[in-house]
Order: structure tokens, then C-alpha cells, then sequence
């Protein structure tokens, strides 16, 4: 197992940030990896919901399952298809004087061919970084509009 947690402060309110990454529409904006992801089960998100988002890298359409979900704090997806089946994404949230800290962290569990690959975590790693940026520099912008 692999592990890659990242981590940027966000000058904006928990529930702000919160509403904005549990947005699944909204999750291509700022997360370089994916080209769109959506909610394939019916009803509010929540633990047991399912989508599926389409990764740049390999062009792929991978499926997930909430597993954790605690609105303005936590919340986590498995992957259940794919290369990475059984790989655990958490985005986490807490407030800090009045700011967000926004924590990305992959649980990766490689299989087959992607074993071999070293350099999986800090390739990994750079996109989570430039992620995390992107939903700081999008949420910090949309502020002063």
C-alpha cells in the first residue's frame, strides 16, 4: 500500500469548501486527474453512494463507493473498479481561525502492472499538490468576486 496525503489552507469557511468538493460536478474544475465524475446512485450523497469519474491518465472511467461521509469534516470514496480497486480517497476539512484546512489523502493499493511502478507516490503526489491548489485558487477567487 502506497500512501500520499497533502495538505493547503484555504482562506474560506468549512462549509464553503465543504459544498465545493463534495460537489461532484464541480470535482474537474480543480482535481487534475479527472476529466468528469459524477453520482451514478440515486438520493443525497452520502455513505453507500456511487459514482464513477473518467482519470486523464489512462482515459479511464473508474467507479467508487462513499464509504465515510461526515458533512463539514470528512468524507471518503473506494474505488471498486479499476487498477486501483480497494484504494481509499479521503478529503477531510477543518477549520482554523476562520480558515479551511483541506486534506487529500490516497490509501493507494496497486495491483497487477502498477505494482512495479516506484514512481506512482510522487507522481501521485505533484497532482494532489496541484490539485489542492487549484480548489484554493478557485474557491479564493470566487470570494473576491
Amino acid at each position: 500500500m502506497v500512501n500520499v496525503e497533502v495538505s493547503v489552507m484555504i482562506d474560506r469557511p468549512v462549509e464553503e469548501v465543504w459544498k465545493f468538493i463534495t460537489d461532484l460536478s464541480k470535482v474537474p474544475t480543480w482535481d487534475t486527474r479527472v476529466l468528469e465524475m459524477k453520482q451514478t446512485s440515486t438520493g443525497l450523497l452520502g455513505v453507500g453512494s456511487t459514482g464513477e469519474f473518467r482519470e486523464k491518465m489512462r482515459n479511464m472511467t473508474i467507479s467508487i463507493r462513499i464509504t465515510e461521509y461526515d458533512p463539514n469534516r470528512r468524507c471518503s470514496f473506494e474505488h471498486t473498479s479499476g487498477p486501483m480497486k480497494g484504494s481509499i480517497m479521503t478529503e477531510s476539512i477543518e477549520n482554523i481561525e476562520g480558515k479551511t484546512r483541506f486534506t487529500f489523502s490516497h490509501d493507494l493499493k496497486l495491483s497487477g502492472f502498477y505494482k512495479l511502478l516506484g514512481v506512482m507516490k510522487g507522481r501521485m503526489r505533484r497532482e494532489v499538490v496541484a490539485s489542492l491548489n487549484n480548489a484554493k485558487r478557485i474557491l479564493e477567487s470566487e470570494a473576491k468576486s
